[in-house]
């Protein structure tokens, strides 16, 4: 059946080319078929000229900001600098508690349960005092700041005298509860 269909095909071959589509139909197709994408160079460009100006804005923003707050870090510096009489205050508490720890660490030795109590009081008076330099250097109400870090100090040595005053009352007790027993 092929072989009739090719023969036929080929002996008609003239009765198929008589009849050409219209040029103006090849024309529209043509332009369908040849239509080439154009690339808006200008569209992409305006769009690119945007992201880069956003981007440039945001550093120099950036830039700023910081330079801000750098010089905000510097005052604060200079700023806990100027005060001398709590600088006065910390180093006379300092050396109290110094002090004071030298004299209660010998006896506390003895009862562990009464250290980690100590190390947990001294511990949170630390992180108090932490939060109060902050404010400090934010300078909220530095009078009131500044007495409240003094009474910090205070109460640290307040703890560890009465640590000291009950450790030696103990340690009486203990001595005389052994002179009482010996022969």
């Amino acid at each position: 059946m092929r072989d009739n269909l090719e023969e036929y095909i080929r002996s008609h071959s003239a009765e198929f080319d008589l009849r050409d589509p219209d040029p103006a139909l090849w024309k529209e197709i043509e332009k369908v078929i040849s239509k080439k994408k154009v690339i808006k160079w200008r569209f992409y460009l305006t769009r690119a000229a945007i992201v880069v100006l956003i981007f440039g804005a945001s550093m120099v923003v950036q830039q700023l900001w910081l330079k801000r707050n750098t010089g905000a870090l510097n005052h604060i510096k200079s700023a806990s600098v100027e005060i001398p009489e709590l600088k006065e205050a910390e180093v006379y508490y300092s050396g109290l508690i110094s002090e004071k720890l030298r004299e209660v660490r010998p006896l506390i030795i003895q009862n562990p349960s009464l250290e980690k109590e100590l190390n947990t009081d001294l511990t949170q008076l630390d992180s108090i005092y932490v939060g109060l330099k902050t404010d400090l250097k934010d300078n909220i109400a530095n009078d009131e700041v500044i007495e409240a870090m003094i009474q910090n100090y205070r109460l640290r040595i307040s703890i560890l005298e009465d640590m000291l005053s009950y450790l030696k009352s103990e340690n009486k007790n203990d001595s005389i509860k052994n002179t009482e027993y010996e022969l």
